[in-house]
């Protein structure tokens, strides 16, 4: 159960680092920054669903 919640803190410190360093090098990476952050965060909801899923925790 402690594991969906690390590897959320892991992708929440990569959506930041990962932003601020691309969002400097102008338009097109600003673009590319949010296409990676909702990726991300879309990934990082996904692995934790089923995390509970197969934890037995959502049927």
């Amino acid at each position: 159960m402690v594991a969906p919640i690390v590897w959320a803190g892991v992708a929440l410190g990569g959506l930041f680092l990962g932003g601020k360093a691309l969002n400097e090098a102008g338009e097109a990476a600003d673009s590319a920054a949010r296409f990676a952050k909702w990726a991300t965060a879309a990934g990082g909801l996904y692995v934790s669903y089923r995390a509970l899923k197969a934890g037995g925790v959502l049927k």
